[in-house]
């Protein structure tokens, strides 16, 4: 199961260089509700870790997607069945953790986040239940890895105000603005069809736009 698409909070303008459109929600459910828990969106590539109770195997964003060498390694040597039985002994429909493999050679600003590889969660799906943020925080510093910076508990309008700040990344090794932000529904809330309700603004977007009102 890959990851479900996270949509922009705005819709976008097809005919003007898909430019966000502000105040047109993408989705009805973002308008409705008010409080989010939002996280840092970190510019790396994204990674599924499936563990069944055998060996772990490990995904890109979709089942063809190609993982860099480099980081395959190292999530082999992070991610063992040893490490996964020990905290998933009784499961029995799968674990899913997701997050991002970042750092060096991963995007173009990979190495201003850090000199080497690593993963950071930011969800987890465990035998068909998607696990509240606090309990994937909790999860993550079991395991010994990192969890994806949190932004606190906020409305819409002071996490997209926080957006068109262009604020700085919080595991940034050098001056790096975040990428942006992902808001989840607090407390979690699901769409119909099972995926959790949240949605993404980047920095660049606000960029993008405020160069094409200056034109």
């Amino acid at each position: 199961m890959k990851y479900p698409k996270i949509n922009t909070i705005w819709k976008r303008d097809e005919k003007n260089n898909m430019n966000i459109i502000e105040g047109d929600f993408s989705c009805p459910e973002f308008d409705a509700i008010k409080k989010w828990h939002i996280t840092e969106k970190i510019d790396g590539t994204n990674i599924r870790i499936l563990y069944n109770g055998e060996e772990p195997i490990f995904y890109g964003r979709t089942d063809e997607a190609q993982i860099p060498p480099f980081l395959l390694n190292y999530l082999k040597g992070k991610f063992t069945r040893e490490l996964l039985n020990k905290q998933f002994p009784e499961s029995r429909n799968g674990v899913l953790l997701y997050g991002e493999g970042y750092g060096n050679k991963i995007q173009s600003v990979g190495k201003k986040y850090r000199e080497d590889n690593s993963f950071i969660l930011f969800d987890a799906l465990i035998d068909g239940w998607w696990l509240e943020p606090d309990k994937v925080k909790a999860l993550a510093k079991e395991l010994g890895i990192d969890y994806v910076p949190e932004l606190g508990i906020r409305t819409k309008e002071e996490a997209i105000s926080l957006v068109q700040s262009s604020f700085p990344s919080a595991i940034s090794k050098e001056n790096l603005n975040a990428e942006g932000i992902v808001a989840r529904s607090y407390p979690l809330m699901l769409f119909r069809n099972g995926e959790p309700i949240m949605w993404k603004l980047k920095t660049k977007d606000y960029i993008k736009l405020n160069a094409h009102k200056k034109t």
